[in-house]
């Protein structure tokens, strides 16, 4: 008694779990009154799984003792394995060697267990102190401690599951695996994930894509920060990435992001008891101004709209409001209101025509009805296939009102922002249940080219493509860029650009520098040869002064107009080439407007991450300026995405800027950098 085994047992026997126990237990003759077996090869029936508790010390010896069995379902419980490094990493090599030579199935080590709520199994495998309510929400959880933390909450909630799995170290049984088994599950209605680091990330990604068109997945993802993902990598053993990249990974495939616990919650309230909105129109009924005003300006922030209700849905209120009520969206009732305006009113506006979800806010007063209000609210509701969500302002889940509409299948939220941001959630899901997910493009390319350039580079011990190195780099990929040319010094600097044509660009390259501008290491718009002469004879002192190696020059056409874009990548460790676009030029880190996404891109990814941006519309043009070329930004960066899924060496590109021009005339790459 006491022990972690001892609990897992009597939760198993007090959810009346449908199949046969043995504990193995060489100094009892029984456990909590079951007959005990000294070791598992003395059980007489087949085992089909095992649940091992015992110190890490002696587990293996369990684990192998299991196999000779036949068993073939493994949940270790046992902790002291790769989450402590040195010798744990050995050991769990050395079981997920067992795993393999006996053919089992391995949920861990150092995990919580599972549960199966399903009437036929009713199994609890878990030392969670809570029993779990039967649902349709299914969870699989990283961290054992938090997910007793979870189950006792849900309990407090009253959301209840079908499947819930604490994978621990993930050394066998996987995150990915679990979304495959859930995707078709009958039982399971909504996915949430609580994750410290992705597995395999290119599986993920495929996975997650087709899972989340069929039932919404929502996650919380630990480590988000350079401090927090250090945590992360000593509590599981592995790398979890970073959180750009993960963000990334979430916007492509549809997984919803939750950014803690509590929101995680809020949405699992909303996915498993309410319809997805139809559109972003929101009517709100309150009995006070103040929290309707914080709702819709939540709502507005978070891509939402406050409905304007039909004259009719307004005159039939009037029939029935208190003068002093305001009927206009939002409805305010003003504090006196009841359980019957409360009813009249939510019926009104999920009548109207123009209005796709309803939150209802109910400030209870000092004498209270908020259960009455609560169950009017329900039958206002019953018969509708709009989405409702509450807000009974404070009320924490033991209160009548909220135990009243959670169990008539309404959510209902402490504050106002929870409820906004939750219907917010659900309406970019349906945006991405309707959106074309595209095609992967293909181009021709040269990659012999391509691969000769890097090969160059590496042979000579360089970690950075010369300027020159990195457009050739580019055009091999159909990439445009500006025509330019080397040049060694001052002479040859002007017969490039005879060659090229006035006006030109001038730049002083090399490995320092990074930063042109700041460096005074560019000049634009040279009209002849003395403007070159003196531009070349600036850098020169200039970079001397402030002792920066360089090379030589780059003279490049000078590309009049066009808006300064960015392009670039980063090789992520764990989910490998980031993609990211933005606005660019001098005052990127600035702006720090970026849309990031996972190579390979489809067409429409690439779509999205350039619209996604909050200043796109100055390449939609503005104040009557032109449109910029987006079509032509799309294909560049789709190539990109290729090149770097291609050369595995490219760690990192820097393409700023790049000069959108007007609709029909493409862009330019003015400027290069690849890190090998």
């Amino acid at each position: 008694k006491g022990k972690v085994g001892y609990a897992i047992l009597r939760n198993l026997l007090v959810n009346e779990f449908q199949g046969k126990l043995f504990p193995v237990n060489p100094n009892a003759d029984s456990v909590q009154g079951i007959k005990a077996y000294p070791r598992v090869g003395d059980i007489p029936d087949p085992v089909d799984l095992a649940i091992v508790t015992v110190p890490a010390d002696v587990a293996l010896e369990a684990v192998d003792e299991c196999g000779r069995k036949g068993v073939r379902g493994l949940i270790v419980i046992t902790a002291g394995f790769r989450e402590i490094g040195g010798v744990g990493v050995e050991r769990e090599g050395r079981l997920k060697e067992l795993v393999k030579r006996h053919g089992m199935v391995l949920v861990g080590p150092n995990c919580m267990g599972v549960i199966n709520t399903h009437p036929d199994v009713q199994m609890d495998a878990t030392f969670a102190p809570t029993p779990p309510l039967r649902g349709h929400l299914s969870f699989l959880s990283q961290s054992g401690a938090l997910g007793v933390a979870i189950l006792d909450h849900a309990t407090n909630l009253k959301l209840g599951f079908a499947k819930f799995a604490s994978l621990g170290n993930k050394a066998d049984v996987s995150g990915n695996d679990l979304l495959v088994s859930w995707e078709d599950d009958p039982e399971t209605k909504v996915i949430l994930m609580y994750l410290e680091n992705f597995g395999n990330p290119k599986n993920f990604v495929r996975i997650a894509r087709q899972v989340t068109k069929k039932k919404p997945v929502i996650a919380v993802k630990a480590g988000r920060t350079e401090a927090g993902g250090r945590a992360t990598a000593s509590h599981t053993g592995s790398l979890g990435g970073s959180d750009i990249a993960a963000e990334a990974a979430f916007t492509q495939t549809g997984v919803i992001r939750a950014y803690s616990i509590e929101e995680l919650f809020d949405y699992a309230m909303a996915f498993a008891r309410q319809p997805l909105p139809r559109g972003k129109r929101v009517a709100i009924v309150t009995d006070a101004g103040g929290p309707a005003i914080m709702c819709t300006d939540f709502l507005i922030e978070h891509g939402m709209e406050v409905a304007t209700l039909s004259e009719r849905t307004i005159a039939s209120m009037r029939a029935w409001a208190p003068p002093e009520a305001s009927l206009r969206n939002p409805v305010d009732l003003i504090a006196s209101a009841g359980a019957a305006e409360y009813r009249k009113a939510v019926q009104a506006v999920l009548a109207d025509d123009g209005v796709d979800a309803v939150i209802a806010i109910y400030v209870p007063p000092i004498v209270t009805e908020e259960v009455n209000v609560a169950r009017a609210i329900v039958e206002a509701a019953k018969g509708s296939t709009k989405t409702v969500l509450c807000n009974f302002l404070g009320r924490s889940e033991e209160s009548p009102g909220f135990v009243e509409l959670v169990t008539n299948s309404i959510p209902s939220y402490l504050f106002p922002e929870s409820a906004a941001g939750t219907l917010a959630a659900m309406h970019r899901h349906k945006e991405y249940l309707e959106r074309d997910e595209g095609t992967f493009p293909t181009f021709e390319v040269d990659r012999g080219a391509a691969s000769r350039i890097l090969t160059a580079a590496k042979e000579a011990g360089r970690t950075r493509l010369r300027e020159v190195e990195a457009m050739d780099l580019l055009r091999a990929y159909g990439l445009r860029t500006a025509v330019a040319r080397a040049a060694a010094d001052e002479d040859s600097a002007v017969a490039a650009a005879i060659a090229i044509g006035y006006p030109v660009v001038v730049k002083a390259v090399g490995p320092a520098i990074v930063h042109k501008t700041e460096l005074g290491a560019v000049a634009i718009d040279l009209r002849d040869e003395k403007d070159v002469r003196v531009a070349c004879a600036r850098m020169k002192k200039r970079l001397e002064k402030a002792k920066v190696a360089w090379d030589g020059f780059l003279v490049q056409e000078f590309v009049k107009g066009g808006k300064e874009t960015i392009l670039g990548m980063t090789r992520d460790k764990v989910f490998g080439p980031v993609l990211a676009f933005g606005l660019g030029g001098i005052y990127v880190e600035y702006l720090k407007d970026i849309a990031f996404g996972l190579a390979p891109l489809t067409d429409m990814d690439a779509r999205r991450m350039i619209r996604s941006i909050r200043t796109y519309p100055m390449l939609e043009g503005v104040r009557g300026e032109a449109p910029s070329d987006v079509p032509a930004l799309e294909d560049a960066l789709l190539r990109l995405a290729l090149l770097v899924t291609d050369h595995d060496e490219i760690q990192e590109v820097d393409l700023n800027p790049v000069a959108a021009l007007e609709k029909g005339k493409g862009y330019r790459v003015l400027d290069a950098r690849f890190i090998l």
